[in-house]
């Protein structure tokens, strides 16, 4: 049998496991061999394993090439024949290296219909087995070199090698995840944890997606900053009240560790004995991430399980990819990454962006108040603001529920930013911590008692037609606004 010989034909369902060399690394070559030839001869189904499997996974290096022209020639929109295939080995002149045409179209010959999940279990399986053994590799040698004072470290180290495993595989491959499907009334059932679930009183709910837009040096980094120590230190950041503190990660992927000391020395300073120092982290990844491969995911997650952040900083969106950020393929991958991290860790997000620039010969100031690049940032987020220079806060996106972010800023102050609040302003945040506190609907006669402000002046909050009307019926959920309205 010469390197590029079939082996027998390979059949999943009634072959045995394949016996494992213990000199060279786990693998199978019959399942290799299947799975190429499938492709092959079910073209349609390239884009199917490549979430099946990854290149890594492939061992042997004639196989890699078949596959990575595979997927060339299917990144041009054709699908992958077994002509088109052979055309590209021989473009890039990998032919005779995988074997020659002969070697190619045997694999077609091993391929079958049906069997593709199965060939690419075994694939990557035995993929798992390498990489197993490698890392229990590094641990006995990590175990064998270690002196009898560094032993503990030797075992975190060991044990960190391990978890790096299960982040990369998880506890299984390929499983096929079979439970029960809510009924609505199963849905409905039960005690009422449908409430609001706030990480800011008012502002921020767990798993919310905001995003903070504007133009360079406008002080969108300075806000966000200041929320994260403020939120830390159990600082409302527009109202000054006091919140519970909560845990805060800050992922800063554009400002050096100077500009950061600088920047963030005079918000500590003023949070003062409020702000407990393990509320807060920090970390600084000047050179930026790349959230479409899977290393900077599985930091990205792992930094996260570490930190279990109530609220994670993170941006400018630009410096989480590489690649053109007003394609999909690139900015779409961060998208799901920070919504994996906010299912898993139930944190809120508050990502930082970048406008575009003004387009054509319009004035300059007239540029536009989304995020630049992939047009889904446009629906990703709950909330989407635009802080203009002025300190105008103003949506760019219908907010998926009402909440208390102030029409204005102004800078200044004990902190680089301040709310400006009018008289009704400043009523609706009594009110809205009234109802808070006291934890089910409040009538508008007990909100005169409750908190000293007058029937006219909640009129003027929260009656019909008013600023914050909204935000009352969003808050209290089930009165009606004719309700209201009778009450008032």
């Amino acid at each position: 049998m010469t390197a590029y010989d079939l082996e027998p034909p390979f059949d999943p369902e009634t072959d045995r496991p394949p016996v494992l060399d213990p000199d060279i690394p786990p693998n199978s070559r019959g399942a290799e061999q299947a799975l190429l030839g499938t492709l092959m001869v079910n073209p349609d189904m390239a884009p199917l394993a490549a979430t099946l499997i990854d290149r890594d996974d492939i061992y042997r290096p004639e196989h890699i090439a078949i596959w990575d022209s595979i997927h060339a020639v299917t990144a041009t929109g054709a699908l992958p024949e077994p002509a088109l295939v052979l055309d590209h080995l021989t473009r890039v002149k990998e032919l005779n290296k995988v074997g020659g045409a002969p070697y190619l179209f045997e694999l077609v010959q091993a391929g079958r219909f049906g069997q593709l999940d199965e060939y690419a279990r075994i694939v990557r399986d035995t993929s798992r087995l390498r990489s197993a053994q490698e890392a229990t590799s590094k641990v006995r040698s990590a175990i064998q070199s270690a002196r009898p004072e560094n032993v503990t470290d030797a075992i975190e180290a060991a044990v960190t090698v391990m978890d790096q495993e299960l982040v990369r595989f998880g506890a299984s491959t390929n499983q096929r995840i079979r439970h029960h499907v809510e009924t609505i009334d199963e849905l409905l059932h039960g005690e009422d944890d449908d409430t609001y679930d706030w990480v800011i009183p008012g502002l921020l709910e767990r798993q919310e997606r905001v995003i903070i837009t504007a133009e360079e040096g406008a002080g969108k980094s300075t806000l966000l900053r200041q929320i994260a120590v403020q939120a830390a230190a159990g600082i409302h950041p527009f109202t000054l009240e006091a919140i519970t503190p909560i845990t805060v990660l800050h992922i800063d992927v554009e400002n050096t560790r100077r500009q950061s000391r600088r920047r963030y020395r005079p918000l500590r300073f003023q949070a003062g004995h409020q702000l407990e120092s393990d509320r807060l982290r920090i970390e600084l990844r000047t050179a930026g991430l790349d959230l479409t491969t899977e290393t900077d995911r599985d930091w990205l997650l792992d930094t996260c399980r570490y930190v279990q952040p109530d609220l994670l900083l993170i941006g400018p969106i630009y410096k989480l990819a590489n690649g053109d950020p007003t394609e999909e393929k690139s900015a779409k991958p961060v998208a799901m990454a920070l919504d994996l991290v906010r299912d898993q860790i139930d944190c809120a997000i508050v990502l930082e962006a970048h406008a575009a620039k003004a387009t054509g010969n319009g004035n300059a100031r007239k540029r536009p108040h989304e995020p630049y690049g992939w047009s889904g940032w446009m629906r990703w987020p709950e909330v989407g603001l635009w802080l203009d220079r002025d300190g105008t806060l103003s949506p760019w996106r219908g907010a998926r529920e009402e909440r208390s972010w102030p029409f204005t800023l102004q800078r200044g102050g004990i902190w680089p930013w301040a709310a400006v609040l009018s008289d009704v302003d400043k009523n609706w945040n009594t009110i809205r911590r009234a109802r808070l506190d006291h934890g089910e609907y409040l009538s508008i006669r007990e909100l005169v008692k409750q908190t000293g402000i007058t029937k006219a002046q909640i009129e003027r909050a929260i009656g019909p037609a008013m600023p914050y009307k909204n935000q009352w019926l969003s808050l209290n959920g089930t009165p009606s606004q004719r309700s209201i309205e009778d009450e008032l």
